[in-house]
């Protein structure tokens, strides 16, 4: 694809390991894996953690070139949490975390935590990377009021892109492309309920003059099966909710108060989700602000309650 002339390609740089080797390697491991856990079990020992492959490039983004003059296309990656049991095909779960788009990354440990525990128990997961504020990404100009706005929006197109990858790689991961969560939490829940509910021709590129990379799958759909909502903004979606929307998990502490995250914009989802049919379950954690990973809902912790809800949802095989 031949790029405008106001975009930059980026410059040649050591790549990483290629992907194909990657998967090979993945897989092998998981192979490994899954015939010592069969001994393993046999004599009631617990079993191995996930396989792990970081840093597989899922698609490109535009970012400020470094002198300051117009954008260059960048790697976007995500970190991949793999059963140790390969077989038949797992559902998904894409994760995204949180940080106001300013910090943040796939590797928060309450991420990698929840990434691990879906993955032992079926799940191939996907914490992913996306542009943040110091990266100075484009925007359509009705984002382009604040430097978090346009971020925002760019975190909304590489949250979609990372679905597409999930679909388009789906077999070389194990994966059933009609059994794909989203996860997001914070500033990522901003960006993951946008991808979640939002139609398929929207938020695919940073504008008209940044054309989207065919790196990132434009022929391929960003719908999902499930969607959690941890303590995240939603009232910029709210009237886009669709009855055949997926189902949402939603889990926010009562006393957040923070500017496009409180705890009000949840309750105004919830029942945006009750008018328009959209099946949900809603968890106030009482007297808790922002960043609940502690909550527990009757001896449940939130990561035990966030599997059960894709088990209901996506029905996966029992691990």
């Amino acid at each position: 694809m031949k790029l405008p002339s106001h975009i930059r390609a980026p410059e040649p740089r050591d790549r990483p390991r290629s992907t194909r080797r990657r998967r090979r390697l993945l897989y092998a491991g998981m192979a490994v894996a899954a015939a010592v856990a069969g001994a393993v079990s046999a004599f009631g020992l617990p079993l191995l953690g996930p396989e792990v492959i970081r840093d597989v490039v899922y698609g490109k983004g535009y970012v400020r070139a470094d002198d300051g003059r117009g954008f260059e296309l960048r790697d976007l990656t995500l970190d991949i949490y793999g059963p140790g049991n390969p077989g038949e095909k797992k559902p998904a779960a894409i994760l995204v975390h949180g940080g106001s788009f300013e910090k943040g990354s796939k590797r928060k440990p309450e991420i990698v935590e929840l990434a691990r525990f879906l993955a032992q128990n079926g799940y191939v997961c996907f914490a992913v990377d996306y542009r943040l504020e110091s990266d100075d990404p484009p925007a359509p100009l009705l984002w382009k009021w604040t430097s978090i706005s346009s971020t925002a929006h760019a975190a909304m197109v590489d949250v979609k892109a990372a679905v597409r990858f999930v679909r388009a790689e789906a077999d070389a991961y194990g994966v059933d492309p009609d059994r794909i969560a989203l996860i997001g939490e914070s500033a990522g829940a901003i960006a993951a309920i946008t991808a979640a509910y939002s139609d398929e021709d929207d938020y695919r590129q940073d504008g008209r003059r940044y054309p989207q990379p065919e790196d990132n799958h434009p022929d391929l759909s960003s719908r999902v099966q499930a969607y959690v909502h941890l303590w995240g903004g939603a009232d910029h979606m709210l009237l886009s909710v669709d009855p055949g929307d997926p189902p949402t998990l939603i889990v926010h502490g009562a006393e957040d108060d923070r500017r496009f995250a409180s705890y009000g914009s949840s309750r105004r989802l919830r029942a945006m989700l009750k008018l328009r049919g959209v099946p949900h379950e809603f968890h106030a954690a009482e007297g808790e602000g922002h960043g609940v990973w502690n909550y527990r809902h009757r001896f449940r912790n939130l990561n035990r309650l966030i599997l059960d809800f894709l088990n209901e949802r996506l029905a996966p095989d029992q691990p």
